[in-house]
């Protein structure tokens, strides 16, 4: 299973991948510009209807809601605002991997000075057992002003970093103005693709 808004699609090379369509290659682009680690296209897996789904993204150090190590969440990225009534198959996603799954519809965008995205917004599917399905919107990328963490949290949340509390007792803020998701919405927004030919991916720890 793939997204279904595809029509138009343009397959877009960037840092080693080769993307399915620009806007996919444009999230690319913020996560790396953002020192966020993604691995697009991670692993196929099969769902309790027997289809498979390959989800988009993979982002093995941002948790849902904290900064602590969770495992990472799994990212659907689609064009335009979709049936929300046919995205049950990220409930299933999350409840086999045991990880949330976020949403995102548009290309990344400001509101204001703040990161943000256009369309519709961010949702989160998370399972949470026992058979317990937690949906969200208004859902953002926040970066702590010292660890430099990412979580993914409400919008209007302006909680202290969960990971700096823990383990410095500092109450350092997660703000979705940190300065590096401000530029890496810029670059992404602007990049000039040039389609050469994939290299190896490599990914250093941050």
């Amino acid at each position: 299973m793939r997204n279904q808004n595809r029509v138009g699609a343009i397959e877009t090379v960037f840092d080693g991948y080769c993307f399915r369509s620009r806007l996919e290659a444009r999230w690319a682009v913020f996560f790396k510009t953002a020192n966020i680690r993604y691995i697009y296209e991670p692993e196929c897996f099969r769902l309790s209807d027997g289809k498979l789904y390959l989800p988009d993204f993979y982002l093995p150090q941002v948790n849902m809601r904290t900064t602590e190590d969770k495992g990472g969440i799994y990212v659907e990225v689609k064009p335009t605002e979709p049936n929300f009534d046919k995205m049950d198959y990220l409930f299933d996603l999350s409840r086999i991997t045991g990880k949330s799954v976020l949403l995102i519809v548009g290309m990344p965008a400001f509101t204001g000075d703040s990161f943000d995205t256009e369309g519709c917004g961010h949702y989160e599917y998370s399972w949470k057992p026992p058979d317990y399905e937690h949906w969200d919107c208004c859902m953002m990328f926040m970066k702590c002003f010292k660890c430099y963490r990412v979580r993914v949290d409400f919008g209007g949340c302006c909680d202290p970093c969960e990971y700096c509390l823990k383990n410095t007792g500092e109450e350092s803020p997660c703000y979705t103005n940190h300065p590096s998701l401000v530029n890496a919405v810029k670059v992404a927004r602007s990049y000039r693709f040039d389609n050469r030919p994939p290299s190896v991916k490599k990914f250093t720890k941050w």
